[in-house]
């Protein structure tokens, strides 16, 4: 990961050795958007209150409903959760990038094996170029033998990091072998709305060599892909949030959509794609190919925005990886709204991961670049 501009350690080994504490009398904030993150965010949220005293109602509805309420005149929301810029801010609105994590190629096809697909076959796909299931683009990923990395682990069987917070790769294995695919029409499900993880995925779409995506990436998909999907509903279906386009993929046979990692597990009839990066790997949307892609991109740690490396050849980059942005101020009415904004965002970016391991966002510690840049950022909340 590079970072843009060199980050004031002093300032931020000052806020880094503030911890978390229980105030004295509890404050109520509210916030809205990224549903990606919602379930993350909801799993932590007794520990968060039990550990603040505060508490956070957060009504998702997606990162165009967070900007909307963040950017009106004056704001409905204490603090939004964007998975992508917010373009038109605000005066002293802050970008702080408290969450790194995979967006998932889901795909229902009667199999819970990781199908191969390369990133220019996806652009295809979901770009209406290639529409049937046994079209040749398809089975050429699939007849490739391809590596994909073995990371080292720690004597309990979790991940081992280094000194870093970097996993460590310690081989590679063959993967890959012919699948039969049907003679079946694929059928896209796609965000409506405004979505961040969508601003994410046709961002990295319009990034891909040789790709047909010839706009830029769009929180809207409809405003982005190259095929008019309003010509063809039946093959082209949108639903509303991150749980409801995995509900919709789940139920609908020959299908294939985009979705944070965490909501396919629990869904019967879906899977998860390998994706064949750049670097000619099989990787999957788990927390090692999302860290060796944040890795890869940079980091600014003045403004929090994350500019991704699409043309990344790590061997282990996960090409769709997403950032989730807290949207706050850097000034707020009162000092206990802006201290109660600021432990949120703290507890959501440094503590969450603890009591939600199975989510497959990465952790973060306070003394990672990532970490130094998100206590810089909530230094400057106040009132």
């Amino acid at each position: 990961m590079k970072l843009s501009r060199s980050i004031k350690l002093v300032a931020v080994a000052t806020v880094a050795a503030l911890a978390i504490a229980p105030s004295a009398f509890a404050t109520d904030i509210t916030g809205a958007g990224s549903t990606a993150v919602q379930s993350f965010m909801d799993s932590c949220k007794a520990a968060y209150q039990t550990a603040t005293s505060d508490t956070f109602s957060y009504a998702g509805g997606g990162s165009g409903a967070g900007k909307t309420a963040i950017n009106a005149s004056p704001a409905t929301k204490d603090l939004a959760y964007s998975d992508s810029v917010n373009t038109t801010p605000p005066a002293g609105l802050l970008h702080i990038p408290a969450a790194i994590w995979p967006i998932a190629i889901a795909y229902n096809l009667n199999t819970k094996r990781h199908i191969q697909l390369s990133i220019k076959t996806i652009s295809d796909i979901f770009g209406g170029k290639v529409t049937m299931w046994n079209d040749p683009e398809i089975i050429a990923d699939n007849n490739k033998f391809s590596k994909t990395p073995v990371y080292r682990k720690n004597a309990d069987g979790s991940q081992y990091k280094d000194k870093n917070g970097k996993p460590q790769i310690l081989s590679y294995k063959n993967v890959g072998a012919p699948f039969t695919f049907p003679a079946q029409r694929i059928t896209v499900v796609y965000r409506g709305g405004t979505s961040g993880t969508t601003n994410n995925f046709t961002s990295a779409m319009a990034g891909t060599p040789g790709s047909i995506w010839n706009k830029k990436g769009n929180d809207s998909f409809s405003v982005a892909d190259p095929f008019d999907v309003t010509t063809d509903p039946s093959h082209f279906q949108n639903a509303a949030s991150s749980a409801s386009v995995a509900d919709l993929a789940d139920k609908t046979k020959y299908s294939i959509t985009y979705v944070e990692a965490s909501y396919v597990a629990a869904k019967t009839n879906l899977a998860t794609a390998s994706i064949l990066n750049n670097a000619g790997n099989s990787v999957l949307p788990d927390v090692n190919g999302a860290s060796a892609q944040f890795e890869d991109s940079k980091l600014d740690a003045a403004t929090g925005i994350v500019t991704w490396n699409y043309a990344s050849t790590a061997p282990a980059a996960y090409p769709l990886t997403a950032a989730t942005y807290a949207l706050a101020f850097s000034k707020y009415s009162s000092a206990a709204t802006a201290a109660a904004v600021k432990k949120q965002i703290e507890y959501t970016a440094f503590n969450c991961y603890d009591n939600a391991k199975t989510f497959p966002m990465i952790p973060i510690t306070k003394t990672s670049a990532l970490g130094k840049a998100i206590l810089g950022l909530t230094a400057k909340i106040g009132a």
